[in-house]
């Protein structure tokens, strides 16, 4: 058990290392969000991102004067002892961890601590929001709960003043003080001024590493976000539950600057993680207006909810560079739909569809199979509907119990073997295996796990979606990533012993 380690604090300039872990059990594995890793592999055919939000934090830190080395030790592959060599003499190491990453990331901790004695690590994301006593046990000093940005900048600074009496009273912290006990600090106030956060230093990106995504159409190509929140409040997500109820938006004058500069760094996509970046048709629109009116050329894809969009604005949007839409089609049961709080119907998920496809934006379905009161019926019925509305790429995966949730919280009630959720929700098996699906609807285990690949071959393997994916390939990148994601879906979804 790690306690709050006062002894390693330096006076200025402190330096900080910021890490993405290796994960040795898949070589692609997306940790771009805020709040964790969502999934890796050859189900989402082979797609890998920048680490958008720990760009945001060194980028934070190096501005407040200290000394930051970043290190995408995922992306590149590299060895423990490559990273030690990289991060030797930082007194802080700062780690994104998610239930799906946590054991993982704690054993990549304990072997960089046994390498660098006195290192002080800090984890976020929605491990350590939503079960900070377990991610402390795991071997982690501090667990930043939230939003991370102004909560390690004010750990940094004390750390770099040599002030431990200021970060007992840190908000957003919890830590173990020195006689083991848990201390968990109130809440930091959510970032009203999302404006005030700086476009990230992409120079801190590994030289020479290229993230290969199949949806992207031009490269380089780098993730933002610049919302925090969400409209829904479906129960199998933790978004509503990590950014509160209110969604926060930079200003699109804010936003506009920002694709200015990565822009003028060479970057020639954008891709906007908002968990809808439509939620304010008008600040899409004045966004999409200050592209046109800037002279700015790229491509770039967003996030979005099938009720949140209409034609005029999808028109502006394809007009400025938009190419695909990724949406939460999730069900094609509208009672599935309703169990598990989604709040859209099936007949906006088709308007939404057919729109895109009218005005010549590629879509993307999330689908998710073993919902809340799911039945063999309406699995098939998600098939059904993954048919009709015809998306330019799909991924189905099993619903998984994130905690944080309350459909985490009605399984815990049922059966506590779930503990802290990281073993049922671990990269090895997240989202290809259903544990727990079966307390919560009328699908076990096997047949999720068999309706999964049967799934991705009906839909992937037709002749008809073959033809029209090679018609749609425009560049050679378009091209390279039509082989390398189709060979990835194809080996998944026909290999029975691959996860």
């Amino acid at each position: 058990m790690s306690h709050y380690p006062v002894k390693n604090m330096k006076s200025a300039p402190l330096k900080i290392a910021v890490l993405e872990p290796c994960l040795e059990v898949k070589k692609n594995v997306v940790r771009d969000v805020l709040y964790g890793c969502w999934c890796g592999g050859k189900r989402i055919g082979g797609a890998t991102v920048p680490p958008f939000e720990q760009l945001r934090v060194a980028t934070i830190l190096q501005s407040e004067g200290h000394e930051v080395v970043f290190a995408d030790a995922q992306a590149e592959q590299l060895s423990i002892e490559e990273v030690v060599s990289r991060i030797q003499g930082a007194v802080l190491l700062i780690i994104s961890s998610s239930v799906m990453t946590i054991n993982s990331d704690a054993k990549y901790v304990a072997r960089l601590k046994e390498r660098i004695p006195g290192l002080i690590v800090a984890a976020y994301g929605s491990h350590p929001t939503f079960r900070p006593e377990d991610t402390l046990k795991k071997g982690i000093d501090f667990a930043v709960q939230r939003e991370p940005e102004w909560v390690l900048r004010d750990l940094a600074e004390a750390l770099s003043a040599g002030k431990p009496e200021e970060i007992y009273h840190i908000k957003g912290l919890a830590f173990f003080q020195k006689d083991s006990s848990l201390k968990i600090n109130p809440h930091y106030p959510y970032i009203e001024d999302l404006d005030a956060i700086p476009p990230v230093n992409i120079s801190f990106l590994p030289k020479g590493v290229e993230y290969f995504n199949p949806i992207v159409r031009n490269l380089p190509y780098i993730t933002v976000s610049t919302s925090h929140g969400c409209p829904g409040k479906c129960s199998f997500c933790t978004a509503p539950f990590f950014h509160g109820a209110k969604i926060r938006m930079q200003s699109a004058k804010k936003v506009l600057d920002d694709i200015g500069y990565y822009l003028k760094a060479g970057i020639k996509e954008l891709y906007f993680r908002d968990e809808t970046f439509t939620a304010d048709k008008s600040r899409v629109i004045s966004i999409c207006e200050g592209i046109l009116e800037r002279g700015y050329r790229f491509s770039w894809i967003c996030n979005s909810r099938v009720d949140t969009i209409n034609e005029e604005t999808l028109r502006l949007m394809k007009k400025t560079g938009c190419h695909l839409i990724k949406f939460g089609v999730e069900s094609g049961n509208q009672e599935v739909l309703t169990a598990a709080g989604k709040g859209i119907t099936l007949e906006q998920t088709r308007t939404a569809f057919n729109l895109c496809r009218k005005i010549g934006i590629n879509t993307h379905a999330h689908l998710m199979l073993g919902m809340p009161g799911e039945t063999e019926d309406s699995l098939n019925d998600t098939l059904k509907l993954a048919l009709e509305i015809k998306p330019t790429t799909v991924t189905f995966g099993i619903c998984t119990p994130y905690p944080g949730t309350p459909l985490f919280k009605k399984v815990l009630n049922q059966d506590s073997s779930i503990g802290d959720g990281s073993v049922a929700a671990a990269m090895e098996s997240l989202h290809v295996e259903g544990e727990f699906n079966h307390l919560y609807s009328s699908v076990n285990s096997a047949m999720l796990k068999h309706t999964l690949k049967k799934f991705y071959r009906r839909f992937y393997l037709r002749p008809g979606y073959l033809l029209r994916s090679m018609l749609r390939i425009r560049n050679r990148n378009m091209l390279r990533n039509a082989i390398i994601g189709g060979l990835n879906v194809f080996s998944f979804s026909t290999n029975k012993k691959e996860g």
